[in-house]
């Protein structure tokens, strides 16, 4: 580490003496948001400068959002002072008050809804915002392997909390892997490293955050290993990565990965020896697969029939296919069982827990000491968890789309008081006039953020919370943990997310249940680590941490079973292709494939009105779901929300590159801007997401894509909402702002 001297500091908190000042560098991680990235953080006269990444570091990256680090931090929009509501619910109108009187706001109303209601009449959501590592390893449910969810108010009496979790990830992460490995996503591992074929299939890690796998791919494809990406776009990881690219029909995935299964089954390409031994439901799968020859899943897909055929062959004849998938299976109406299906396609190939493949983490890896707090035993069930009881038996919490019909209707009892954390419902979820109308209809709303949302216009409480550059906590990744240094003071009166719900609970009455400090909190996760607290602000860098040493096929030694025995931790000890946990609550037990609902196979009367498969969800490099339009460089690449269309679709409807359009489905319509290019499937579109918040221009307010998305939609096991393989209609229209409900 180097100061603007040249000199070496004695200070391991930063690069610069006393002679310097005006230039110090603290070794720290990026504070944009939660994935870790280490960085030498550099200050300029005590402010942020910019940003360069740590070397040697599990994450030594800067994405363009971090190299934006001081437009968000120093932004004019920060909440910076508690406010309480003195105009109607959504004008928007708020006071400065102190933060004892908001606290005393926020406990009297829990304890008045509470007294009329029934504690679960109360519920606390919480979103990306609030990803923070030790804030969501502190507030955990009970029961759960990881969670954003915050439990603090489980000792009051409310058995629900929900968030970001029941619209992303905790299907792929959790449900999936549970159904197949009876394990979870987090203590799974792609050898990328190791990999002679790599499957990028949904997902897209040029615009992960971080895009650390867009590394590891192009290590990868520089020592010359095959990368194949399927999906309906020609992703930035196919042009990053000079990946192959398989365009395909979106929400057909499942279609395509059970033609490829059938392949393997026909031409005996199977992995005989781990389907005979460990795996359930081979001869039941057998018999699904006659449905789906490669010509028939061409029909369904697009992707022609030898397409599939090299798909399947590829997988089974290599040595060592990893997989990299994500939300682009998740939001179809197959969703969970697509994803099933593809990784079945990776074990009966042979590819699970061998070099190259899917590997299991080593069990006795050191853990941090996570807070777990039991749900109240008296309480009802939370709502949505008789819905979708899969999702509640992974996370242990409500089911945020169950939310708009408790607060509404009172079903399954009411809710009545809500606490939004680091979140945005309006523009997360389809229907945002539903969810202002429910959010008019609470009696208590606080809103925790670091800027407005759109559901801050309803919020009783507007309470400041600080960025992770503002706060001290921690961060494990496998083998390595290291301390998130405070690199500047809060602004105002900014609170660190995890203080604010501890003084909660200290109001509530069980302040004793979570630390008091940022200190306590660090010192209590590190407990049985080996790593105190002294040694990571002596290590600013990070501490490694001893691991086992690799070991393959750990189903066959035992060390996947917590009895030791042979075999995976499911119902029938093996891998499940037919799942006995999905089958005991009453759904397929195998992965099979679900038409999209609402499509032009399943639906040609209203794809005749709307004849483009409309998607939505994939992330830009110049913001964060609703997060960084108000962020001027980053505005400046794209100042319009976009639709991606085919230069066919384009030219059949006289529309050019940058003409304002109408895109339209069965529920609304919202203004875009075209974007012709040849990088996207015929009959599919990409609409921009995160628009229709407060900030940024009136482009990006007026676009909510949720007016066009529908809430009675989803995927029945996980309860995701599609937004992947829904239709619609795009036509030019006039660049005047177009109200975005139909009638």
């Amino acid at each position: 580490m180097e100061g603007a001297s040249g000199r070496m500091a004695a200070d391991p908190a930063c690069c610069g003496t006393a002679s310097d000042e005006e230039h110090r560098i603290v070794v720290s991680m990026c504070g944009v948001c939660a994935a870790g990235c280490g960085v030498n953080v550099h200050l300029v006269d005590g402010r942020i400068d910019r940003l360069t990444p740590l070397k040697d570091h599990p994450l030594g990256i800067v994405c363009p959002r971090g190299m934006r680090a001081p437009e968000v931090v120093y932004s004019p929009d920060r909440l910076l002072y508690p406010q309480r509501r003195v105009g109607a619910r959504g004008e928007g109108r708020f006071e400065r008050i102190s933060w004892d009187e908001a606290y005393r706001i926020w406990v009297d109303g829990l304890k008045r809804i509470a007294d009329r209601h029934g504690p679960e009449a109360l519920c606390i959501y919480t979103g990306r915002g609030n990803f923070e590592f030790g804030l969501n390893e502190a507030f955990a449910p009970e029961g759960t392997v990881e969670s954003s969810a915050n439990a603090v108010l489980f000792p009051f009496g409310s058995p629900n909390t929900t968030g970001v979790g029941s619209l992303c990830y905790a299907s792929y992460g959790m449900i999936a892997p549970r159904a197949c490995f009876g394990s979870y996503v987090r203590d799974i591992h792609e050898d990328l490293e190791n990999a002679e074929l790599i499957l990028v299939w949904g997902a897209n890690p040029a615009t992960d955050s971080p895009p650390l796998n867009l590394r590891r791919l192009k290590q990868a494809r520089a020592r010359r290993a095959r990368i194949i990406v399927i999906d309906h776009r020609r992703t930035e990881t196919v042009r990053a990565t000079g990946a192959e690219w398989i365009g395909i029909r979106p929400g057909t995935d499942g279609a395509l990965a059970l033609a490829a299964l059938r392949v393997l089954l026909d031409e005996d390409l199977l992995d005989r020896g781990f389907a005979e031994r460990w795996t359930h439901g081979l001869d039941e799968l057998a018999a699904y697969l006659q449905d789906f020859s490669p010509e028939r899943a061409a029909e369904i897909t697009g992707v022609p029939a030898d397409t599939i055929r090299m798909l399947a062959r590829a997988v089974a004849g290599a040595k060592g296919c990893a997989m990299l998938t994500y939300t682009g299976l998740e939001y179809s109406n197959s969703g969970l069982q697509a994803i099933r299906a593809v990784w079945c396609l990776q074990a009966l190939a042979g590819h699970l827990d061998v070099p190259g493949g899917k590997l299991f983490k080593m069990p006795g890896r050191p853990q941090t000491r996570r807070i777990l707090t039991a749900p109240p035993p008296a309480a009802p069930a939370p709502v949505g968890s008789e819905r979708f009881p899969l999702y509640h038996a992974v996370r242990r919490e409500a089911h945020g789309a169950a939310l708009p019909r408790a607060i509404l209707e009172s079903d399954p009892y009411p809710i009545r008081g809500l606490v939004i954390s680091g979140a945005s419902l309006v523009t997360a979820w389809p229907d945002p006039a539903l969810w202002r109308r429910a959010l008019a209809e609470l009696d208590l709303l606080v809103c925790v953020n670091r800027f407005p949302t759109a559901d801050s216009a309803y919020a009783d409480l507007l309470l400041p919370a600080t960025t992770m550059f503002e706060i001290e906590s921690y961060m494990a990744y496998d083998g390595y943990v290291q301390l998130r240094r405070r690199v500047i003071e809060p602004p105002g009166e900014a609170r660190n997310d995890y203080l604010i719900f501890a003084e909660l609970a200290r109001r509530l009455g069980y302040g004793h249940l979570w630390p008091q400090s940022e200190a306590a909190l660090i010192e209590h996760m590190l407990e049985g680590t080996g790593v105190s607290l002294a040694d990571l602000r002596a290590n600013p860098q990070g501490v490694r941490l001893h691991e086992p040493p690799m070991r393959y096929r750990k189903y066959e030694t035992g060390e996947l079973r917590a009895d030791g025995s042979p075999g995976f931790p499911t119902p029938t000890g093996k891998f499940e292709i037919a799942s006995e946990w999905l089958r005991g609550h009453g759904y397929d037990a195998l992965p099979v494939y679900t038409e999209p609902r609402e499509g032009p196979r399943a639906a040609p009367d209203l794809a005749a009105r709307f004849p483009l498969v409309l998607n939505s969800g994939a992330r830009t490099q110049t913001a964060f779901r609703s997060q960084h339009f108000n962020v001027p460089s980053l505005l400046a690449q794209q100042p319009r929300p976009l639709v991606h269309i085919h230069p066919a679709d384009a030219a059949a409807r006289g529309i050019a590159d940058g003409d304002p359009v109408l895109v339209e489905s069965p529920r609304g319509a919202v203004r875009f801007w075209a974007h012709v290019t040849e990088d996207i499937v015929p009959g599919a579109v990409e609409v921009n997401m995160g628009g229709g918040g407060p900030l940024g221009p009136a482009e990006w307010q007026d676009c909510n894509v949720n007016d066009l998305t529908d809430p009675a939609n989803c995927d029945q096991l996980s309860g995701f909402p599609v937004f992947k393989a829904l239709l619609c209609q795009v036509t030019k229209c006039d660049p005047a702002p177009v109200g975005t409900p139909a009638a």
